[in-house]
């Protein structure tokens, strides 16, 4: 009876997601699309409104901006997934080639990192016997142990890649939409900056729903650097404009 509620715990401990969102392993690409996508886009925007060019050049740029740098990010995501996945493998092979070719130095090896972890005595010597009876786990330890490297996110190249280039064009489309819906001149751009900053913030909502982090800290530090980008983007706009004299 007590081994039947202990499976039924066991369960549903494994069931509840206590241990993380299952975005989890995306909030990278998530955040880094998204933020790039924000900040790019506003700095499309802010350049050219700051050099006083019309709105459908903003429109133009913008949508070429979004859509080339979303697929820019999303493929540059993919690449060095997929190149870190080769990485991981090539390596991989190796250490089961050294496995079977010398197997006492490797051995000698494992038993090293785990002296260094606190093991001693016949509790070292029992789990460098576990580990080297497998010659997969032996393999996976050593990649661990002495790379430094988990297969990770290098598994799902496309997956990152898609998710990258979305949240670039999900986020990144938001400063963007009060040149497409709005006909007054004036309304335009104080509309896009508090887009951009509502697209900041949601991102970054989005960032610490995920990480289950302190609830502003996401929205905080992600309003900090996009807000950082921005300005930097409409300076130079006002700069050209009043060096070279950029009017349409």
């Amino acid at each position: 009876m007590q081994e039947s509620d202990f499976q039924q715990r066991f369960k549903a401990h494994r069931a509840r997601d206590i241990h993380g969102h299952r975005l989890g392993p995306y909030i990278q690409d998530i955040v880094y699309g998204g933020n790039d996508g924000i900040v790019t886009t506003f700095a499309v925007v802010a350049g050219t409104v700051g050099a006083d060019l019309p709105h459908y050049v903003v429109i133009i740029l913008g949508m070429a901006n979004l859509l080339a740098d979303a697929t820019s990010m999303g493929t540059g995501s993919f690449l060095s997934l997929r190149s870190e996945r080769d990485h991981y493998h090539r390596l991989r092979k190796e250490e089961l080639k050294e496995i079977e070719v010398d197997p006492e130095i490797e051995r000698a090896e494992v038993k090293e990192f785990y002296e260094q972890k606190g093991f001693q005595g016949a509790d070292l010597d029992r789990v460098v016997a576990v580990i080297t009876a497998n010659k997969d786990v032996w393999a996976d330890t050593m990649m661990t142990e002495e790379h430094g490297l988990t297969k990770g996110a290098s598994e799902e190249p496309v997956t990152h890649g898609l998710i990258t280039f979305a949240s670039f064009i999900v986020f990144g489309s938001i400063p963007l939409l009060p040149f497409f819906f709005l006909t007054t001149r004036e309304d335009r751009f104080p509309v896009a900056m508090f887009a951009t900053l509502f697209a900041l913030v949601l991102l970054g909502l989005a960032r610490s729903q995920v990480t289950k982090e302190r609830l502003l800290r996401g929205p905080i530090e992600i309003v900090a650097v996009g807000a950082l980008g921005a300005f930097v983007a409409y300076g130079i706009g006002v700069l050209l404009k009043s060096t070279v004299g950029v009017v349409l």
